[in-house]
């Protein structure tokens, strides 16, 4: 979590229409975090508990410029119903990095039988790696499976209420605007910074919806790999080295096919995570992604 302010209106009247707020083990949980000042930040976590050991990893500002995963760490004490966990490593960030020193949440409250529908919420410290602190406030989650059922209902009341015209009704989707939360879309001038320990990184890149004639080319630290490549059904597979401290990727559109915009699937894989995103640019127009290889000491 660093400096994350968005949250959709629509998410906003989801939540708060039900004062439950509920949880399931092995889901997604969708929410806020409130901030001591009184803003709230969209939150997600995925959390998977075994022999009361949590792993996962969370998302937080959904969506937003500062979109942000970090892996998960916790225990689950079914004695006592009480969920620990706490951010570690940030796997990527939107966020502009002017230090590595993210500031991550420690959570612990009771939870009442971790493996039912059951709430997640109480109070979260911030803290940097070091242990001292930098943002507080509270946490509430709900099952994402509970979200997408009252999205629904409401899509259907929308459906049939006389108040909103026929022809806006096909552009309104509560359900949509949902699954749109789960794509990680990087559009011009974007700049998503990734952390890695690999010697490597793979890209797949392909076309994930209707082939359009969708060209691309992309650089590495200025360099061309590909070059006026069309995109396709099929898997283009590049393994780029990871040499330096840094490494950037950029992918540059060089036309807008025959469907606006230029769209690509791009999945970012190292030995330890799986990075999947949708570049979406107008013709000429170009993303950069920044690997940051953690067994790099930096250069001053």
């Amino acid at each position: 979590m660093k400096n994350l302010y968005s949250i959709s209106l629509f998410f906003l009247l989801i939540f708060f229409t039900n004062s439950k707020i509920v949880a399931q083990i092995n889901q997604e949980y969708l929410g806020v975090l409130k901030l001591n000042d009184s803003s709230f930040i969209s939150y997600k976590v995925n959390l998977t508990e075994k022999n009361s050991v949590i792993n996962g990893f969370s998302v937080t500002d959904i969506g937003g410029k500062h979109e942000t995963k970090s892996l998960l760490i916790g225990t689950y004490d079914k004695k006592k119903n009480l969920l620990k966990f706490n951010e570690t490593t940030i796997v990527y960030t939107k966020s502009e990095i002017t230090t590595y020193d993210f500031c991550h949440v420690h959570f612990s409250g009771k939870v009442k039988n971790i493996n039912s529908k059951k709430n997640i919420e109480g109070k979260f410290e911030g803290k940097y790696s070091d242990g001292t602190s930098c943002i507080n406030g509270e946490l509430a989650l709900k099952n994402i499976s509970k979200i997408i059922k009252k999205a629904a209902k409401i899509d259907r009341v929308i459906q049939r209420t006389k108040r909103i015209p026929e022809e806006e009704k096909v552009n309104i989707s509560i359900t949509k605007q949902l699954d749109s939360l789960k794509m990680n879309v990087l559009r011009s001038n974007n700049n998503l910074s990734m952390f890695s320990t690999s010697p490597f990184i793979t890209l797949h890149i392909y076309d994930a919806g209707k082939e359009d004639g969708d060209r691309i080319s992309i650089l590495v630290n200025e360099q061309v790999i590909l070059k006026n490549y069309t995109i396709s059904k099929k898997v283009k597979k590049i393994k780029i080295p990871l040499l330096s401290r840094q490494t950037k990727i950029k992918v540059r559109a060089l036309n807008s096919g025959n469907i606006s915009p230029n769209t690509v699937k791009v999945e970012f894989i190292d030995k330890s995570n799986k990075i999947e995103a949708i570049v979406s640019l107008n013709k000429f127009e170009k993303t950069e992604i920044t690997v940051i290889n953690r067994n790099i000491d930096e250069v001053f």
